[in-house]
């Protein structure tokens, strides 16, 4: 277990095989260093190496299929390394829809540099030359393997169970950890006594600062051992949710203009003051979403270890390179001595960002002198874990006599700036993001606020269309000029039937990440429950690079929107987080699903954008916008359900 975190040239073909590697010194998107990217072996199989990990969203065969397309070869000779610090560049953190506008060109401009230089020399040749990238990549009608649908190149692996996850990492002659943690969410260790636990064979007890955990010869011990630790702490009491809106303006930071950044907190266009005083009608709303956690499928593990040059880490990560840095930190040591191997993720959603699980294992193989394996159970996934944050949007508009909004003022607490940007032509505006202190850890959740500030937004247009008389989807083609926008409207309006259909129905758009994208659904309420009944979604994200990939994510975002939308709640008392299982934790059931119609609008000439966040946006605006139909009441607070069973 002493192997060398930089791995040796016969260790790293171990890993990718005996051959070339390519290395691209040029640069390619934009600020980002090519590197070491393909792998040639003799046998015609070609590897690529990348930053990015699969997180169930595909990337992997997404890649697979760049790499065969301008190669000009078959998608089974092409093999993909993922998230292997040692080995591969840092493409940056798989995130935020990120990886088809960045990593694909990356990945397309190196495979094209790599066949244009090999049609004239051999591969012994070529690696030992500059290789450029500035080429031309092949154009969309001579797509023969982008373009098209492949089906997961590990699928069969995933079905049969042959995959291997965190959860099923060893290492030989490892210990199994186990962290003693306080029952409440937050606590400071004050003291402890360890003397029953110690008594056990194997067993070897570790505090730093508040951290106290146990690596034992296996599982059973570990547990039996962190149970007979008596620890004393200090607990914090945590601000109640009912006093969340209050908290967050008091802690409001205002925001100050910044556009060197993917979502500026500040937007301003007009005098929105002035909009307002002008304005024929004026309408304020408040609307609030809780926090909500992460849920993803797998819990998270690692399996750390020790040797003579450094750390290593096994385990599954969102951003390897970044949680490299913070392990390295977090033991005074250079990045260069941590090496973290990832495997795939069995979803993340934004919750593996951190280091958690993995630094816990590191620091107890330290202490303990040995590999541990540290697996966190489905309590400690939901309350270790970091959550969706709360929100708080305060929205005043003013329309005109005509039935235009001519002022539009926007303010979001604690949740972010994602989809603070309006898609509608508003003469005045200001949309601000105030960050505020959170009694809970927060952090990335799919589409970051994006959520929040579409569903406040959306909810609130339709508040408006319904003051200015006029029917919610012609009420929003009056304020957009956005011809991609207006016709993911329109075409998802008439496969609907909006206008015709009898049906209790609502809809909502939004352009976020890149894509433009309109909801509409149809429901049923009885006795406080919403059914969903039908769902149709229209969806241009430029051109689409696998469209049965493209559509699963449609899906499965639209799907997983349900949960915030309905019934998804984090709760928590005084002290502590109180729904910390799934039989306490609603998410969605095959039974609240109704049959989905995904409109894929497949722009070829268009660069494409990622689509994993993005149409998770639209779901609660609309359900929202069709519950009002339902019940003549605007629902301005998330999980609808819990709002129904409060009016009764």
């Amino acid at each position: 277990m002493a192997r060398s975190t930089r791995p040796t040239r016969r260790e790293a073909f171990e890993t990718i095989g005996a051959g070339v590697v390519f290395q691209f010194v040029a640069k390619g998107a934009p600020g980002t260093p090519l590197g070491a990217r393909l792998h040639f072996d003799a046998g015609g199989v070609v590897t690529l190496l990348t930053g990015k990990v699969e997180l169930g969203q595909g990337s992997r065969t997404l890649l697979t299929q760049c790499v065969a397309e301008e190669l000009g070869i078959a998608p089974g000779k092409v093999r993909v390394v993922m998230g292997d610090t040692a080995l591969v560049p840092d493409d940056g953190g798989t995130y935020a829809s990120l990886t088809t506008p960045l990593a694909v060109p990356v990945v397309r401009q190196a495979a094209a540099a790599a066949r244009r230089l090999l049609e004239t020399m051999t591969p012994a040749e070529a690696v030992k030359r500059e290789i450029p990238v500035e080429v031309d990549l092949t154009p969309p009608a001579k797509w023969k393997t982008l373009g098209k649908p492949l089906a997961n190149v590990n699928g069969r692996a995933i079905v049969t169970g042959a995959l291997k996850y965190s959860t099923d990492l060893k290492a030989p002659g490892m210990l199994a950890g186990k962290v003693v943690r306080p029952e409440a969410y937050q606590a400071a260790l004050a003291g402890f006594d360890a003397t029953a636990a110690q008594k056990l064979v194997g067993v070897k007890v570790v505090r730093e600062g508040d951290f106290l955990g146990v690596a034992a010869p296996d599982e059973a011990t570990a547990g039996r051992a962190a149970s007979l630790v008596r620890a004393e702490w200090r607990a914090e009491e945590l601000v109640p949710a009912a006093k969340l809106a209050g908290h967050f303006k008091k802690t409001a930071v205002a925001p100050v203009a910044n556009f060197a950044t993917r979502y500026p907190p500040l937007l301003e266009k007009g005098n929105v003051e002035r909009g307002l005083a002008e304005a024929a009608g004026r309408h304020e709303a408040t609307y609030t979403l809780p926090f909500i956690a992460h849920a993803p499928i797998e819990p998270r593990a690692a399996v750390a270890y020790w040797g003579e040059s450094g750390l290593t880490v096994l385990g599954g990560s969102q951003v390897p390179f970044t949680v490299r840095s913070q392990l390295a930190t977090a033991f005074g040591i250079p990045d260069r001595q941590v090496r973290l191997i990832c495997c795939d993720v069995g979803t993340g959603f934004g919750s593996k960002h951190g280091p958690e699980v993995m630094l816990e294992a590191a620091r107890l193989a330290k202490a303990a002198g040995k590999p541990v394996r540290v697996a966190w159970s489905r309590e400690e996934e939901f309350v270790r874990s970091y959550c969706r944050p709360a929100a708080l949007i305060e929205v005043r508009s003013g329309i005109t006599a005509g039935g235009k909004i001519h002022a539009w003022d926007f303010r979001n607490y604690n949740s972010g700036a994602a989809s603070l940007t309006v898609p509608y032509d508003i003469a005045n505006y200001r949309c601000a993001f105030y960050r505020a202190s959170s009694p809970l850890r927060q952090g990335p959740y799919r589409s970051l606020a994006a959520v929040a500030n579409t569903f406040a937004r959306e909810t609130h247009v339709g508040e408006l269309a319904g003051m200015a008389g006029l029917d919610p989807v012609e009420f929003r083609l009056r304020h957009i000029t956005n011809a991609r926008l207006r016709e993911a409207i329109e075409r998802a309006a008439e496969r609907f039937g909006w206008g015709k259909a009898r049906e209790i129905s609502g809809m909502a758009c939004n352009i976020e990440k890149g894509a433009h994208m309109a909801l509409f659904v149809a429901l049923e309420v009885a006795a406080g429950r919403v059914r969903l009944t039908r769902m149709v979604v229209a969806f241009d994200c430029g051109a689409a690079l696998n469209p049965d990939n493209l559509r699963n994510q449609i899906t499965g975002a639209t799907i997983m929107g349900l949960g915030g939308a309905l019934f998804e709640e984090l709760r928590y008392d005084a002290v502590k987080v109180v729904n910390n299982r799934f039989s306490d934790y609603r998410v969605p059931r095959f039974s609240d699903v109704p049959p989905i119609d995904v409109i894929l609008i497949d722009r070829r000439e268009e660069v494409p954008a990622g689509a994993g966040e993005s149409p998770i946006t639209v779901v609660a605006p609309a359900i929202g916008a069709a519950l009002h139909r339902a019940t003549k009441k605007w629902f301005r607070e998330l999980p609808f359900e819990k709002t129904l069973a409060l009016r009764g």
